[in-house]
């Protein structure tokens, strides 16, 4: 819609008072305009930078003959920014706007809305390209020039772009989730760069509260990008700044507390996992210590190294005072430190007789910190009875001492106080199976994994559970201590992939879930023709969720109710995931065609009040047919 202002086509903005232009005046200008036009080249005439016709200038001048009309052009000749702004969107309004009297009138405003609804639309969208936020706000302080009816068209760009950029983000995310994406675990933390980028917090902060469902919008789908990334990859960095950018968006009602118990969840998620990787490394520091303090008591025995090469490696490989810096996690590692220095301290005895290196080993075990009360008695017998050999000269080359310890008293007696081997032995070992169990378990940490959207999003707790299939869930009496009780997945979470495979994603057809009822639901779409279990989606009770891209063709719909979702608990399948309370299983009694052809596409809508029931008839079935993959 192109904005005319008649006055300043027929050459009357000079005119001082409106009473002055009346129909002879125009009569005499349009004369003179038109045959103005009549003699250009192309029977047009330039009207700030366009090419209007003489049709044009006929349509606005007619309008002079409504005396409102005729009042507002001659106001806006006088504001020659307003004017310019709705004849061709020159933006320098903005940095020059004065409020005036006029614009509180409704009917003035109705005038001109169309035309700077239109301008406003492309100035705005404008800014919001170019991210520059001052400018931004500025044309948003004027977004009361615009009449209710052309608030669509005022933020028409901006929202079509929005809308654009979620769905491309939704893309992004269903190609990680089918494993056909471009990103992969070296640089999925480009994604995170991407979003911030796409949607930057300071201009969606800005806009007016017609753009509060498409910022909460934006939020879900960042949300549901990170749980993906999550199950794929594990990333908790990832995960944890995509939530911390959701988390600032303006974002009200019901959505932002899960908004926020997710990223605190992740967030935990991020330490432990920051925490478990360091303490990896200093498992695998003091364990090849371990190791390597069993071939020195072996070389000590065999003579192959002496006492005072044995005294320089130990002050060169341990420090009391590294050791002394470590949390208390780690006092079982200061606890077998100390336990091997006094191995060394009596080899040295038995094998040397060297006291002086002897009591330097007890000494530097002895000032390890944090260290058991029965550790620090048996290094306080042991260095008693090594300082009275040095203060009887007729000791210092005494036999070797039996170093076998009894088994019947926590403090060794005197003839066997300064330490067993077989012990030591012992407790390296198990360092050792600690580390390559804690090794293991960083790897699983690590490594992507088909379904674990369960342990970054929902798991608010740890939990020790017995791993047995259960085999009767229906009578499962998990312990009232659970730390799963209340735990759910998020709806469209996938934790049944590893027992039925990689899901199915193709054609147009949806299936819209309204779970009603007292219980969660992981809703199975078992084809007929593939013989096959193609999705599982997690819906939460009392909430709703749409399966979209189902191909055509014949389904059972399958449905696994439950409570309290434990991510440890073996289900039938072999793999980790089970409801832990009110446990069912049913399917429907009908098999349901989705089409997709030329002719249309099934929009499929289900509703689960009880288990069993809902909007269609559904039978109880054994978990091990629920389960046949």
């Amino acid at each position: 819609m192109q904005f005319i202002n008649p006055i300043e086509i027929l050459g009357l903005s000079k005119v001082t008072e409106i009473t002055s232009i009346d129909n002879e005046i125009v009569k005499k200008a349009k004369r003179k305009l038109f045959a103005e036009i009549d003699l250009s080249d192309n029977g047009l005439i330039d009207y700030y930078g366009i090419q209007i016709t003489k049709g044009d200038c006929e349509n606005a001048i007619d309008e002079l003959n409504d005396s409102d009309f005729k009042e507002y052009y001659f106001y806006l000749t006088t504001n020659k920014e307003l004017n310019a702004f709705l004849a061709n969107g020159n933006d320098s309004l903005f940095s020059n706007f004065k409020h005036d009297s006029i614009y509180k009138l409704p009917e003035f405003i109705k005038f001109i809305s169309p035309y700077f609804a239109h301008q406003f639309d492309k100035a705005l969208f404008n800014a919001f390209i170019e991210k520059n936020l001052y400018k931004f706000k500025l044309i948003l302080n004027t977004s009361f020039l615009i009449s209710q009816s052309e608030i669509n068209n005022a933020y028409k760009s901006i929202s079509n772009n929005i809308k654009s950029k979620i769905e491309e983000v939704a893309k992004i995310r269903v190609e990680i989730k089918n494993e056909e994406s471009i990103y992969d675990e070296n640089d999925i933390d480009e994604v995170v760069n991407f979003v911030v980028d796409y949607f930057p917090k300071e201009i969606l902060n800005s806009l007016p509260n017609y753009f509060h469902s498409q910022i909460l919008k934006i939020a879900k789908e960042i949300n549901y990008l990170n749980v993906v990334i999550w199950d794929v990859f594990e990333n908790t960095q990832v995960c944890k700044d995509l939530l911390e950018h959701v988390l600032t968006l303006n974002i009200d009602g019901l959505d932002k507390p899960t908004f926020q118990k997710n990223y605190d969840i992740i967030s935990r998620k991020h330490k432990e996992k920051i925490e478990l990787e360091k303490n990896a490394s200093i498992l695998k520091k003091y364990a090849g210590y371990l190791i390597q303090s069993k071939i020195k008591i072996q070389a000590i025995q065999t003579k192959t190294t002496t006492p005072a090469n044995l005294l320089n490696w130990v002050n060169s490989t341990i420090s009391t005072f590294d050791l002394n810096q470590l949390p208390s996690v780690f006092d079982e590692i200061k606890n077998q430190v100390a336990f091997s220095l006094r191995a060394m301290s009596v080899e040295v005895w038995n094998t040397f007789s060297d006291i002086d290196v002897s009591l330097e080993l007890i000494n530097k075990a002895s000032s390890i910190e944090g260290l058991k009360p029965e550790t620090m008695q048996n290094l306080q017998v042991a260095k008693k009875q090594l300082s009275e050999f040095q203060n009887n000269s007729s000791l210092k080359r005494r036999p070797p001492i039996n170093s076998q310890t009894k088994q019947s008293s926590n403090v060794p007696q005197d003839n066997d106080s300064i330490f067993f081997r077989n012990f030591s032995v012992i407790i390296i070992i198990g360092i050792i199976i600690g580390v390559i169990y804690f090794a293991k378990y960083l790897e699983d940490l690590n490594a992507p994994k088909e379904s674990h959207i369960e342990k970054a999003i929902n798991n608010s707790n740890s939990y020790s559970s017995n791993n047995s299939t259960p085999e009767s869930p229906n009578t499962q009496n998990p312990s009232s201590t659970s730390k799963y009780k209340g735990n759910q997945l998020w709806d469209g979470a996938s934790p049944l992939t590893g027992c039925f495979g990689r899901e199915i994603f193709k054609g147009r057809a949806t299936l819209t879930i309204k779970n009603g009822g007292n219980s969660d639901a992981i809703i199975c779409l078992y084809s007929v023709d593939l013989d096959r279990t193609i999705r599982n989606e997690y819906v939460q009770k009392e909430s709703s969720y749409k399966m979209s891209k189902i191909a055509e063709g014949n389904y059972k719909i399958r449905v696994f109710y439950g409570n309290d979702w434990n991510p440890e608990m073996k289900n039938s399948c072999g793999t980790n995931g089970f409801f832990e309370s009110d446990v069912n299983f049913t399917e429907f009694d009908r098999t349901e065609y989705f089409e997709d052809s030329k002719r249309g596409y099934t929009n499929l809508t289900i509703t689960l009040y009880t288990v069993p029931g809902g909007n269609a008839s559904s039978s109880s079935i054994d978990q091990t047919q629920f389960f046949k993959k």
